[in-house]
């Protein structure tokens, strides 16, 4: 068989052999020039084999396809325009056709003339003489690429909608999705999914060669996805939602997409040659994109493989969102049930809560009928809870029950003005006995600040009100009592200092009268005398005066203290040698001004008897402490040793003879009974040798009360 420079057909013989040698020779030629011009019209390749399979005729469409020609099909080089991975199950059938007289059927890719791949379908039957033996094969490829590509597409499309549906977990849908598109579409494959605050993160990578899937993660940590600057990739695709094809990817190329030298040479690790970049958009939503590439195989993307992956991200858009939802139902399950648990314990908290506590308390609907009732209540009104539920005050007691009224006007009232309403009232129990309660009724408003209902709380108040009776009753009797005390103390001050100042006029009359004859002894012992009586009527004084310190209150007035220790030092009037320091900054007060006289008279003038009577010197201090002001009155006298500092405070007590220093002993307990009176407290400070510190605190603020 040749061919000539224009295709057609020059040795007949395999046609001859084909219609046979006898007949009209005449006819034959027109059968035979009619095969030759449907064989040469066929959109397919049309093919004959010798009983041994060895080809003897290709139609004029085989070398239009392949590019090939006669002398590079002859024998077997026509298998050089067959993918080498199709040849041996194409040559296993062929061989089993031969040998059984079956006819032949099979697949395979096709090199054309451009160099691109197409799936075809083989087929041949064999031809048989009169006698049934077979003379020839007749065959013919089909190109079935877009069939085939079309159903692979269906296949691999129903098979991804398969797998992605098989977990409901994110992280494990991406997954599945890049282990199933390599090798199948690509070399290599990518997922990065939009975060919050439109941060993108690579969240799965696949690569035909496992060790180089670290460079993938790599690149991306390295090269950041930016939404907003990213003029192509990713980046891009995700901000305009269009797909991105990069049928080839020269070094050019990559240069222009690498942002630095590093970048350049992990993409070149990575063997970049072909890309497709697709968004993943469900509802209008883009969640991410998916990065397809070629790397180091033969194959590369072109037009045609668009719709596919973009459908493939569709899909893979729709698994990853439903994903996310029952991942967000079944946390928001959880979180109701968490929610519901917590609710459950709160509400066993709060019946506890309730049950214990000894108030009733109860909450009413806005139509004013118990909703709950705690144990106290039901014992108050002495009626179980069932009783309560579902009904009004008037029903569960009876509405001539005195104070139920009054209940349901101040039940009404909360209710309507949303102000909290409290009541007092007593009622008389069926044995007689008369009770007190204090009733709270306040609105129960939702987060909206709607009225549900009322909640209320009752006390029994009964042991209080007779405790309050009583207290009135013991402070009228102590008020009595002091009174009395105060007349009697007045009265006996005054009884007692009357025979005293008799002695004393009398022995100074006696002193006068027997001046002459007095001898020098007995005008001392006079002297005594009158010591003695000024002694017992400073004793009555200061007995008055403890008997009154903390007891008699005054009215609280502004008072500087500064200006009332220069008042008090001028009453005490120290030796001239003196020397009073008081510290500037002291504090003007709103408080009772006689007590706070009081203590710093006694003070100062206990501070001028113990201080060193050759270098007097005496200091005031002052400073804050919390509500208080804490004041000081240091003397550098001889001290005090410890054992005796809680002694001191104690009335009558001196820690020298009276004879030695005139003093009561009743100063200093007078000090520390007005100052606790009034929520203070006094202390000392000394040891044996260093002077004498006394302290005492005082409020900084009296209330306006007094009696």
């Amino acid at each position: 068989m040749s061919r000539q420079s224009d295709g057609d057909l020059t040795a007949y013989d395999p046609l001859h052999s084909l219609f046979g040698g006898s007949g009209s020779e005449q006819r034959l030629d027109t059968e035979r020039e009619q095969f030759r011009m449907l064989a040469e019209a066929l959109p397919q390749i049309v093919w004959t084999t010798r009983t041994d399979g060895i080809q003897d005729y290709l139609n004029r469409r085989w070398y239009e396809y392949t590019g090939m020609s006669f002398e590079d099909s002859r024998g077997e080089g026509w298998k050089q325009a067959f993918h080498p991975e199709d040849l041996p199950e194409a040559d296993q059938r062929w061989r089993h056709s031969l040998s059984t007289g079956e006819p032949y059927e099979a697949e395979y890719r096709c090199r054309r003339l451009d160099g691109v791949w197409r799936w075809f379908l083989g087929r041949a039957i064999p031809v048989h003489d009169a006698q049934g033996r077979i003379v020839r094969w007749f065959g013919t490829c089909t190109d079935i690429d877009d069939q085939k590509r079309t159903s692979d597409v269906h296949g691999f499309l129903a098979e991804a909608s398969s797998l992605l549906a098989l977990t409901l977990d994110p992280e494990e849908t991406v997954r599945n999705l890049t282990r199933l598109v390599v090798p199948r579409l690509a070399d290599w494959c990518a997922v990065d999914l939009v975060r919050p605050e439109e941060a993108v993160e690579r969240v799965s990578v696949s690569h035909c060669d496992p060790a180089r899937e670290s460079l993938a993660w790599e690149l991306a940590r390295h090269e950041p996805v930016d939404l907003q600057k990213d003029t192509a990739g990713a980046g891009y695709v995700i901000r305009t939602g269009e797909s991105e094809l990069l049928e080839v990817i020269s070094d050019a190329t990559l240069a222009e997409l690498a942002r630095n030298a590093e970048s350049l040479r992990m993409m070149k690790e990575l063997g970049l040659r072909s890309s497709i970049i697709v968004p993943m958009v469900v509802h209008g939503r883009t969640l991410g994109a998916i990065t397809l590439a070629q790397a180091g195989s033969a194959r590369s993307f072109s037009a045609a493989d668009l719709p596919l992956a973009e459908e493939l991200a569709r899909r893979a858009a729709l698994a990853l969102d439903n994903a996310r939802m029952y991942r967000e139902s079944q946390d928001a399950v959880r979180r109701a049930q968490h929610e519901r648990y917590l609710a459950e314990q709160a509400r066993a908290m709060l019946d506890t809560l309730l049950d214990a506590a000894p108030a009733g308390i109860a909450l009413f609907d806005r139509t004013l009928c118990f909703v709950r009732v705690n144990r106290t209540l039901e014992a108050i009104n002495r009626r179980p809870a069932e009783d309560h539920l579902g009904h009004t005050m008037p029903e569960v007691l009876a509405t001539q029950t005195p104070g139920v009224d009054i209940v349901v006007k101040s039940l009404r009232r909360a209710l309507e003005t949303g102000e909290t309403q409290t009541v007092e009232s007593s009622t008389k129990l069926p044995n007689g006995e008369e009770r007190a309660w204090l009733a709270r009724y306040a609105p129960v408003r939702s987060a909206e600040g709607a009225t549900l209902g009322v909640a209320t709380v009752v006390l029994d108040i009964t042991e209080r009100k007779r405790a309050e009776a009583e207290r009135e009753r013991l402070i009228a009797a102590l008020e009595r009592s002091n009174q009395e005390l105060d007349q009697f103390a007045y009265v006996a001050s005054h009884d007692l200092k009357a025979p005293l100042r008799g002695i004393a006029n009398l022995s100074q009359w006696i002193e006068d009268d027997l001046k002459d004859v007095m001898t020098d002894e007995t005008r001392e012992q006079m002297k005594l005398l009158r010591g003695r009586v000024q002694r017992m009527e400073a004793l009555i004084n200061g007995i008055l005066a403890y008997s009154r310190a903390g007891r008699m209150r005054s009215r609280p007035e502004r008072v500087d203290v500064g200006r009332l220790l220069t008042e008090c030092v001028e009453l005490l009037a120290p030796p001239s040698e003196a020397v009073v320091e008081v510290e500037p900054g002291m504090p003007t007060l709103r408080t009772e001004r006689v007590p706070l006289q009081q203590v710093f008279l006694n003070l100062l003038g206990n501070a001028f008897k113990h201080a060193r009577s050759d270098e007097m010197r005496v200091k005031v201090g002052v400073h804050q402490e919390d509500a208080f002001w804490e004041f000081s009155v240091a003397d550098n006298g001889p001290g005090i040793a410890p054992e005796y500092h809680e002694r001191i405070w104690g009335i009558f007590q001196t820690l020298r003879a009276r004879d030695e220093l005139e003093s009561t002993g009743i100063g200093l307990s007078v000090v520390k009974k007005s100052v606790e009176a009034r929520g203070g407290r006094a202390w000392l400070e000394s040891a044996p040798g260093q002077g004498a510190t006394f302290r005492f605190t005082w409020p900084k603020h009296t209330p306006d009360e007094g009696r």
